[in-house]
């Protein structure tokens, strides 16, 4: 597939914001609030406080794009608001700089920010893509794009390595958050400059016309509803693996190292997934990789009850390999799917919606943890509870009416 300019600088948002993705909310956002929270809190605490606080910010960052999203619909300001976001992620990114001392609360404030940020810019980005291809590109882009964000976390996180194995923390912390800033900045200049809007709605809808919009489109709602089960799920995962990494006392170094590898694992995988998707349908692959996130759970339990330190750190580092292979391609191959199946006119008044499920927010997940946490002391086991709604959700995406491959 030819790649246009216009669908180029789309395509370059992604591998931008993967320096926050990776660097700062997978990896050193959490470490900082370890390292800020000790002799404060414990570790299976970090882990449920982490966890609550994106959970949290993704619920806000979702009412505030389902608020915006009909206006920027009407008023083609999807781009602006993905700029506005972008701004308010760097500037929360930046303040951890700033912090002196431990201040974990804080610490958790400005993850709240960045993290709410990052997830209203991934809305409005994501609602981009109907404006930028055609239907049958959608696939191949949305793949792409996952891809290139790979490709774009291991260049950012390459810069973060030196400092990291050259300096005390926190000096290799503030590094860390500067280089994402940086990256996530200059990344976003090509979407600002080349991106145009080509949809418009007639005039802005209510919030009420757009979840009576959703029921009354009841494919729209059942997909949502699966995607919801079973990328929550996803999230989780994610979100969860630095603190039970610092856990199972892997150290920065090895867990840095162990990302490194996952993001090699994940860039040749999500361009697969797309491949495969053109064969196999969207939708087949999608449930293959809830099939591979349900094995990774399994594995969690394992983790949790085997004696041997040495045998869970073994677990852990298949786990982060078996999330590389399909992260990307559920994530890339649910967004092509959902931008077929609505109207393009209302994609970022869709999108909002998606999003509030979407981009690892995680809402069920984190409960789980939390129960888990009070219930066994156990955060892991929280993973272990997840099985129920990924094998929910494989089953509902497979009753959702997708375009055939001619309508793609």
């Amino acid at each position: 597939m030819k790649i246009s300019k216009e669908q180029l600088s789309w395509l370059l948002y992604d591998p931008a914001n993967a320096a926050y993705a990776l660097i700062v909310r997978t990896v050193f956002a959490p470490l900082f609030l370890g390292y800020c929270a000790a002799g404060i809190y414990t570790d299976s605490q970090v882990t449920s406080y982490w966890s609550i606080c994106a959970s949290v910010a993704g619920i806000v960052a979702g009412v505030i794009s389902i608020l915006c999203g009909p206006w920027a619909d009407h008023a083609q300001k999807k781009r602006f608001m993905v700029i506005i976001a972008t701004l308010s992620g760097v500037v929360s990114t930046l303040g951890f700089i700033l912090l002196p001392g431990q201040m974990p609360l804080m610490v958790l404030a400005l993850s709240f920010t960045g993290l709410m940020s990052y997830m209203i810019a991934n809305s409005f980005y994501d609602s981009l893509l109907p404006c930028i291809a055609a239907p049958q590109e959608r696939d191949s882009l949305s793949s792409t794009g996952y891809a290139w964000g790979y490709a774009g976390g291991v260049g950012s996180f390459l810069l973060c390595l030196l400092p990291v194995f050259l300096l005390q923390a926190p000096y290799s912390f503030y590094c860390a958050f500067a280089i994402a800033a940086i990256w996530w900045t200059i990344g976003s200049i090509p979407l600002y400059k080349n991106v145009r809007e080509r949809s418009q709605a007639s005039e802005p809808r209510k919030l009420t016309e757009t979840f009576r919009f959703i029921f009354q489109e009841k494919n729209i709602l059942l997909f949502l509803i699966a995607y919801f089960l079973y990328i929550d799920g996803v999230g989780t995962i994610l979100l969860a693996a630095t603190p039970l990494a610092d856990g199972l006392q892997i150290s920065a170094a090895n867990l840095l190292i162990t990302i490194l590898a996952l993001q090699f694992i994940g860039l040749p995988c999500t361009i697969i997934y797309g491949k495969l998707a053109k064969r196999f349908s969207a939708r087949t692959m999608i449930v293959t990789a809830i099939a591979i996130y349900i094995l990774i759970a399994l594995l969690v339990t394992a983790m949790s009850f085997c004696p041997s330190l040495k045998v869970r750190q073994i677990i852990f580092i298949v786990c982060a390999a078996l999330i590389g292979t399909s992260q990307g391609g559920i994530q890339s191959l649910s967004r092509s799917i959902f931008s077929r199946i609505i109207p393009a006119e209302r994609a970022a008044e869709l999108f909002a919606v998606y999003n509030i499920f979407g981009k690892f927010t995680t809402i069920v997940g984190p409960v789980f943890i939390l129960i888990a946490t009070a219930a066994t002391g156990r955060a892991e086991l929280g993973i272990t509870m997840l099985i129920l709604p990924f094998i929910l959700g494989a089953l509902l995406l497979l009753k959702v009416k997708v375009p055939n491959a001619s309508k793609r």
